[in-house]
């Protein structure tokens, strides 16, 4: 009697621990995911917001007047030819608080929005490439751009734009639902909640305040111009999860006194019923193992989901690419256009101009715009996801890839060679597979003008036999540099310069073909340039 007692309890005492251990590990898990899921936000922005205004500044840089004056040294015409760009930038972006023109000595020519007390451009140092950091004081926490700029070679100033710290809150509030504070090391941070004021401000520590329990999150904001460093806090109510682990040793307890009572019962009645009573306590934990299982398909289904969220996000990272496609399409028609109007006014001032001329130059007028305008239309349905899985045909998703593009090849002299079959049936989605075609030889576009190649030529080829359809895309842009070359398609690999490639095209590329569609994306070397083969059998 006692020596089953004392097993008894040994075996109680060590389910307790065993589930409680099994509840704590989940809890963990799922802390750790929530934590890479908010720096994965925080460092995607900072990417993005560092490219978006790299390249709204080469635009504004690039517009009328914009270097003449910036060369005269001219504030109050930066100011008038910048401010409707200035205001179409601030409605995008609240936090966009300051826009400011630099000499080439790193003296302040104008300032638009708020006068900060801080700048990022050193009067001691010529800087030739963009350049980001974040700059602190009392007044302020800000991210600062900053574009240089240059005029036939030479180096003529800076174009610096300024937003707030708060924008990266925003970002990271807008996907966990945290309130976000920064912590600043020239100013005392007020937190508004009465429940977070004495709480620990170390990342991961948990503190208790008013019957709650909280996790701090902390992302380091790190100032390279200024040796130093802030913070952005986010503070995670974990009380519910705590009361998991609370119920977890209560639940192991009082099922361990149950059993402690069903045991001392079954001694009286017989061996047998001891027996029947251990079989339903192996039904109970075959229940709690397979619920772990149903735990762990909930999890495969959330990372598939991040998968899916950030394909979207690299559809969204490769819009300013789109943008200068759409240009590429719209510059022949607006020269067009111009001729047309400039034409009617010739006619007029000569006395020349009929009813028939008006009628016909106006007829080609209209037909630029509607050609003009399903441009827009082509552009904004190549971006319409998928609903479902179909089977389609291979090269008229490649011709869809290739309206978007073909414009921008024939304005930087690259020849485009096409040998395909027209019969290839894909099974998959289009609109994705079309983008994974446009990521490579939007790549491949990329790489020869980098590399400013002779005769620059893009060959794509598709052949299909019985079950299997092969892509071959290739150029002449010498090769792929990266060793081993299949690091190219690990997500924030890219061969190109910093300021024209995030490392992300490839990479969703190859999650498009081998995952949505069943295929297989490779890459090697030819002795002319890279090749990239798509094999769907």
């Amino acid at each position: 009697m006692v020596l089953v007692l004392a097993l008894f309890i040994i075996m109680a005492t060590l389910f307790s621990i065993l589930r409680y251990l099994d509840v704590k590990a989940a809890i963990e898990k799922s802390r750790q995911d929530y934590t890479t899921q908010i720096h994965n936000i925080y460092h995607t922005s900072l990417v993005r917001i560092g490219e978006f205004y790299t390249n709204r500044g080469h635009a504004n840089l690039d517009s009328y007047g914009i270097k003449e004056a910036l060369s005269r040294k001219d504030g109050m015409k930066l100011k008038e030819l910048s401010l409707q760009r200035w205001n179409v930038l601030k409605e995008e972006n609240p936090f966009l608080v300051t826009m400011r023109f630099y000499d080439t000595f790193g003296n302040i020519v104008t300032t638009i929005g708020t006068s900060l007390h801080h700048q990022l451009v050193d009067p001691n140092i010529m800087r030739q490439e963009p350049f980001f950091d974040f700059l602190f004081s009392k007044e302020e926490s800000t991210y600062h751009v900053v574009v240089p700029a240059h005029e036939n070679n030479t180096h003529i100033g800076y174009l610096e734009f300024a937003i707030l710290s708060d924008y990266f809150l925003y970002e990271i509030e807008e996907f966990s639902g945290l309130k976000g504070y920064v912590l600043s090391p020239f100013k005392t941070t007020v937190f508004d909640d009465k429940h977070l004021k004495n709480l620990s401000l170390t990342h991961g520590d948990i503190s208790h305040s008013q019957g709650k329990t909280f996790i701090t999150h902390a992302i380091q904001l790190i100032s390279h111009t200024k040796l130093c460093d802030s913070q952005l806090l986010f503070f995670q109510d974990i009380s519910d999860q705590q009361e998991k682990l609370l119920h977890a040793i209560y639940e192991a307890f009082f099922l361990s006194l149950g059993l402690l009572s069903v045991i001392i019962i079954a001694l009286h009645y017989g061996f047998e019923v001891l027996i029947r009573r251990l079989e339903e306590s192996e039904t109970s934990l075959r229940f709690l193992n397979h619920t772990l299982e149903e735990r762990v398909s909930q999890e495969i289904a959330k990372r598939y989901k991040n998968e899916q969220m950030l394909m979207h996000q690299s559809r969204l990272a490769s819009m300013g690419e789109m943008i200068g496609n759409i240009a590429h399409q719209w510059r022949q028609p607006l020269t067009e256009l111009g001729a047309t109007l400039v034409n009617l006014s010739f006619l007029h001032d000569l006395g020349k101009l009929t009813t028939q001329n008006l009628n016909e130059r106006l007829s080609k007028a209209e037909a630029l715009i509607l050609y003009m305008s399903k441009t827009i239309d082509d552009f904004r349905n190549f971006f319409a996801s998928d609903t479902q899985e179909e089977l389609f045909c291979a090269y008229e998703a490649i011709q869809k890839a290739l309206m978007l593009i073909e414009s921008a090849l024939k304005n930087n002299h690259i020849t485009l060679h096409v040998e395909a079959q027209h019969s290839c049936l894909i099974k998959g989605y289009p609109s994705q597979f079309a983008q994974a075609i446009l990521n490579i030889i939007g790549n491949a576009k990329d790489i020869l003008l980098e590399r400013a190649i002779q005769n620059p030529t893009i060959t794509i080829t598709l052949t299909c036999k019985e079950e299997e359809t092969l892509i071959r895309i290739s150029d002449n842009g010498g090769g792929i540099s990266i060793t081993p070359i299949e690091k190219i398609f690990e997500p924030y690999v890219s061969t190109k310069h910093a300021t024209s490639g995030t490392g992300i095209g490839l990479y969703m590329s190859k999650t498009i073909i081998e995952k949505n569609s069943k295929g297989s994306l490779r890459a090697y070397n030819s002795n002319e340039g890279a090749v990239f083969e798509i094999l769907f059998a």
